[in-house]
């Protein structure tokens, strides 16, 4: 039910129950109490364990049964990113997630750090950590550090400027598994020293900085005095106005040439799109919880109900030989939901024929690809407001004339 709640947007207790009893009713059985309180006591009671296991389970095994095409040759590719959430406003939550410092009390909500990690294999979530927004070892870096687990040797992380550290590199050469970012705009680039490859193009070494507050002495003697990184100048590849330069741990530049560094790292965009659909397509942009405990089990059923999603739409680009990429995430959700009943009505038998004419529809809803595109979108158009505040300017308005 709250899986079904996720991927309808909507979900409220009385729509579940409403949603739940159509489903009922659609099998032949008599519908249940609309008494929401049986399933609010029912996600009470239901252990986080399960919902994580689950989502963490379906995207482990669906990447081990893909292949990549050649472009990736043996690289695992992931990306990685960070955003934020707000909660119900409760005693509980504002303790645990308090709210932004700049906000007066009682106006803002509580505001929670999200990171995910992406896999391109599967388009599916891998990993990901949530914690305050404010406080010591909340930060992005503190969350990413949580996710490096899941990287196995030959694993690729492509992320934002955020990322390239010295540590993150360290620990990436350590696993055996690779990066590519956009350099930090901070960090002194001089293309005159180093080991060089081609025009703008070198490998450096990086001198290891002291101990930060937040690490360990045996994990800082656990990192190399020096390590050697590739910066590339990707601007001309990129059609970029300004300089653009690329920190990655790929050295070979003749299989890792410029312009496919720079096809690599366009693929960081599509995190952006998948943090898009979770937050907005299904609605955890604010997470309806009262407590802490249950906002993690409804932030891990959101993750759940996205990796479903793309497992039906891998299988839909599997059948109808086209990529998960030009698959909408918000037509696929919306032929799910609006096909619930039937596909639990159907018989085990004509499954199989269902499911294939609900993949079709899926591809036949093609997304728009606009190669080289200024991101994010420009707004051209504001949203309406509340409908409680155009009323309050109305009758501002109103009592002005008068």
């Amino acid at each position: 039910m709250m899986v079904a709640s996720i991927l309808s947007r909507d979900d409220s207790l009385n729509s579940a129950v409403i949603r739940n009893n159509k489903d009922r009713v659609q099998q032949g059985l008599d519908p249940a109490s609309m008494n929401t309180s049986a399933y609010s006591d029912a996600r009470g009671r239901l252990e986080l364990g399960v919902v994580l296991q689950a989502a963490a389970q379906i995207a482990y095994e669906t990447d081990l049964r893909l292949t990549l095409d050649e472009f990736w040759g043996i690289l695992i590719p992931f990306i990685i990113d960070g955003s934020t959430a707000t909660a119900n406003d409760t005693p509980a939550n504002q303790e645990v997630f308090p709210q932004h410092g700049m906000q007066q009390e009682g106006i803002g909500f509580p505001i929670l750090r999200l990171e995910i990690l992406q896999s391109l294999k599967s388009g599916m979530i891998r990993g990901a950590a949530f914690g305050s927004y404010k406080g010591k070892e909340t930060g992005e870096m503190a969350l990413a550090r949580q996710l490096f687990p899941v990287l196995e040797k030959n694993s690729l992380l492509i992320g934002d400027r955020y990322f390239p550290s010295y540590f993150v590199m360290a620990e990436l050469i350590k696993r055996g598994a690779h990066g590519v970012f956009q350099s930090h705009a901070a960090r002194d680039l001089d293309f005159r020293h180093g080991q060089q490859l081609d025009t703008l193009d070198h490998i450096v070494e990086w001198i290891k900085p002291q101990k930060p507050s937040w690490m360990t002495q045996e994990e800082y003697d656990h990192y190399e005095q020096k390590i050697s990184v590739r910066e590339v100048d990707i601007s001309t590849e990129i059609n970029k106005g300004e300089r653009f330069v690329i920190v990655t741990t790929l050295m070979d530049n003749n299989n890792f040439s410029k312009l496919k560094l720079s096809e690599i790292y366009k693929h960081r965009w599509k995190i952006e799109s998948a943090l898009k659909d979770i937050k907005d397509t299904f609605n955890m942009g604010h997470i309806d919880a009262k407590s802490p405990e249950m906002i993690e089990k409804v932030f891990w059923a959101h993750l759940l109900s996205y990796n479903i999603l793309r497992w039906h739409i891998l299988n839909a680009a599997v059948l109808y030989e086209t990529t998960i990429d030009k698959v909408s995430v918000k037509t696929a959700s919306t032929i799910m939901t609006e096909n619930g009943g039937l596909i639990l009505s159907t018989p085990k038998e004509g499954l199989p024929k269902l499911f294939a004419d609900l993949y079709y529809q899926m591809t036949q809803v093609p997304v728009g690809m606009r190669p080289g595109r200024a991101e994010p979108r420009v707004v051209k158009k504001r949203p309406k407001p509340f409908p409680r505040m155009q009323e309050k300017r109305s009758d501002w308005h109103a009592k002005r004339n008068i």
